[in-house]
């Protein structure tokens, strides 16, 4: 539930930045947070998965005490990780840097320095979750830190110093706070699971069995991450700012018609697991195809207003800077998403039934999809090559998942009676 909170405080940062920046601004910002993003993948999302991980299994398996050179083995590379990515990027960014508030190469030597915090807040996260303990493992990114930007940009609003340097600043320091926060958490939790910190360091072959499983979770991350930066980040280098902002601004719109989907996704995914084991076919596909119309019903009237007044609504939100700057990105992300949650959690199906190999083969073809497309479209579009790009990818891959759902679980996934082949006429549930 805490992504239900983080959403509008999410929502509410977007707003303000998209409005005391305006377009130029906004999309310099936006570009840069999408690029540290990304750069943070193997020090970040990827060590969180794998931190999760391991840290479960040393719980069950009655040794905990191994934790602690987890943690410290996961500190060293997140340090190590960001010490070469500043020292590589960061001596190219300051060949290049204008130094001006502006300048996205001064905005990316300024930017680096949170890439050590998000490595570190996620190793935090991870290893939170992996104690069962994932509300409190999440509190610190999903509320601290929106929360800490908000309130930033606000004040910097207010006293009239919001630029696009100060807002990567705003977003530095709710990363730092969030680490604070995360920190005195995880001490917490060490002491209530009598996890003691002074250990030995890790063996020789531990770090061996770490780092051989950081590289999958690495690409499987990568891929997912992509799918949802490659927009904004083509956008930043073949295009102008205010079509980045135009990007980010109607993507923040699209995602609200995919909130139902998140919702249900978090609520089924352990008895997805369950069903899959118990070997109920006919209970699995009741529960994917009514969890899709549940969503669909509710991302309709989300959906609906976006498509019909997506101009008006953007004016009056976020500026009328942005409404004909945004307005048919907007339409083509909530169209794309409005199929995503047509087709439900095949994602889901697929992960928590344990074919999530499948999962990143279909997010790496529709990565592929969407690069290409964007690639192409981008000089000649802009905001809305990127949109179609992204809209297509999104197609592509719930297609291919769907497809992947039939043969691996002989189910029917999607809120209507699609055929998708052969079989799944043969074998579908009268």
């Amino acid at each position: 539930m805490l992504k239900l909170l983080s959403l509008p405080l999410t929502l509410l940062a977007t707003i303000l930045l998209a409005r005391g920046l305006g377009p130029e601004g906004f999309g310099h910002y936006a570009f840069i947070i999408a690029l540290l993003t990304t750069l943070s993948i193997p020090a970040g999302p990827a060590l969180m998965q794998l931190t999760t991980r391991e840290t479960a299994r040393l719980k069950h398996d009655g040794e905990a005490d191994r934790i602690g050179p987890l943690l410290r083995w996961s500190h060293r590379n997140v340090l190590i990780a960001s010490a070469l990515g500043v020292a590589v990027i960061g001596g190219f960014a300051l060949w290049q840097a204008q130094w001006r508030v502006d300048d996205r190469w001064s905005l990316l030597l300024l930017g680096l320095l949170v890439m050590p915090l998000l490595g570190l807040n996620a190793v935090r996260s991870g290893i939170l979750a992996g104690l069962r303990r994932v509300v409190m493992g999440q509190f610190p990114d999903l509320f601290v830190r929106p929360f800490v930007l908000l309130s930033a940009v606000g004040v910097l609003l207010l006293v009239g110093s919001l630029n696009p340097a100060t807002a990567v600043a705003a977003f530095i320091s709710g990363a730092g706070v969030a680490f604070l926060v995360g920190v005195i958490l995880l001490r917490r939790a060490f002491q209530h699971e009598a996890v003691a910190l002074r250990k030995p360091a890790h063996t020789r072959e531990e770090n061996r069995q770490w780092m051989r499983a950081w590289m999958p979770f690495t690409l499987l991350v990568a891929a997912s991450t992509l799918n949802a930066q490659i927009g904004i980040l083509l956008l930043g280098w073949m295009s102008t700012a205010d079509q980045v902002a135009a990007m980010q601004v109607a993507e923040r719109g699209a995602m609200l018609v995919t909130l139902s989907l998140a919702v249900v996704n978090l609520v089924i995914g352990p008895h997805i697991t369950q069903v899959h084991r118990s070997g109920d076919r006919a209970r699995l596909q009741a529960l994917s195809r009514y969890s899709a119309r549940l969503a669909l019903l509710v991302a309709l009237p989300i959906a609906l207003p976006l498509l019909l007044a997506g101009g008006p609504i953007l004016g009056l939100v976020f500026g009328e800077q942005y409404r004909d700057l945004a307005t048919w990105p907007l339409v083509v992300l909530v169209l794309g998403q409005l199929a995503n949650v047509t087709f439900g959690s095949v994602g889901m199906l697929l992960t928590m039934s344990g074919f999530e190999g499948d999962t990143l083969r279909g997010q790496t073809f529709a990565l592929l999809i969407n690069l290409a497309l964007a690639a192409l479209l981008i000089p000649f579009l802009g905001a809305v090559g990127a949109a179609i790009g992204a809209a297509v990818g999104l197609m592509v891959w719930n297609v291919v998942l769907a497809f992947m759902v039939v043969n691996r679980l002989d189910i029917r996934p999607g809120a209507f009676w699609i055929t998708l082949s052969s079989r799944d006429n043969l074998n579908a549930p009268k």
